[in-house]
């Protein structure tokens, strides 16, 4: 499997944080009873959650920051960070866009969706490496070498919601890396019709724990949304290993806009679930990826799919 960037097309190399220790972890029997009890366990990325909030944990920063290849200048847009600004790492990893400007650039660049009424384009919701999957009349989604059902997804609290409007849509997994910004946004304006919490584990997202079918098993956020273009769509925030919470941002309102910020991810990589109705057609290159095994690099705000 490959990640590509999708402005260049060339393959860039997945991030190796923690490699040598996932591999160890999900690679043998002394690992895998390491992994029940301590790494996936919700207690350890709580203590690793506070330790990266106390004020020592600045002098993590600038060596996260070489090795992972962070790129502050945010790609060019909007006006960035600086590593002096952050009072703690997990201040650093949970930054915040100027969103103004970092759209306002993106715009300026041709790769920010457009909202035009006549032909509006769904954005992608996350920095993130995206793969896409149908979503079966059986409502059914085949990622990589599982097959998970959209029930499983939304879990036993979401029993009563009405599943069928995603027959014959998409499912869009945005996996994000250590590297990634880790905030995310609402696809379209609409209403918040449920949101609820599932505790569960916190496996890696990485590939390496294909096997343990993360999506239905990791702590996971579930919001049910009615937007205003593209219908009914499920968005699903997962918890990951060193994953110490899952922040939705409070809304004084049931109401969101188009690229609000919905949330983010304290440290860890995450991935966020976008499940769409029939009505969206995803664009060829991010099907066409999939369909070779690969995941392509997207920005936060540009076009992924198009209202039919």
């Amino acid at each position: 499997m490959a990640v590509l960037d999708r402005r260049t097309g060339r393959e860039i190399p997945e991030n190796g944080f923690g490699g040598g220790t996932l591999d160890f972890l999900y690679g043998n029997v002394l690992g895998r009873v390491l992994l029940k009890w301590v790494a996936a366990a919700p207690w350890f990325s709580r203590w690793q959650g506070k330790r990266r909030d106390r004020p020592a944990s600045k002098d993590d920063i600038l060596p996260f920051i070489e090795e992972n290849h962070i790129d502050l200048t945010d790609g060019g847009f909007g006006p960035g960070w600086h590593p002096e600004e952050f009072l703690t790492f997990n201040a650093f990893f949970a930054r915040q866009r100027n969103y103004d400007a970092y759209f306002a650039d993106l715009k300026k660049a041709g790769l920010l969706a457009s909202f035009d009424e006549a032909e509006r384009e769904l954005p992608a919701v996350a920095d993130a490496r995206l793969s896409v999957y149908p979503v079966t009349p059986d409502l059914e989604a085949p990622v990589k070498q599982s097959v998970y059902t959209l029930s499983e997804l939304v879990g036993r609290n979401g029993h009563d919601l009405d599943l069928t409007p995603f027959d014959g849509g998409h499912l869009l997994v945005f996996r994000l890396g250590v590297d990634d910004y880790h905030r995310y946004v609402f696809p379209d304006s609409g209403q918040l019709r449920q949101r609820y919490f599932l505790p569960g584990e916190l496996h890696t997202v990485r590939p390496v724990s294909e096997r343990y079918r993360v999506f239905a098993r990791n702590a996971r956020s579930v919001s049910v949304l009615d937007t205003d273009h593209f219908g009914p769509m499920l968005q699903i925030a997962v918890g990951a290993m060193l994953v110490g919470h899952i922040v939705e941002t409070p809304m004084e309102h049931v109401r969101f806009d188009a690229l609000q910020e919905k949330g983010y991810f304290e440290f860890g990589g995450s991935t966020i679930l976008l499940v769409t109705g029939p009505g969206i057609e995803i664009d060829v290159d991010l099907i066409e990826a999939t369909k070779r095994g690969d995941e392509v690099k997207v920005r936060l705000g540009e076009p992924v799919g198009t209202r039919t």
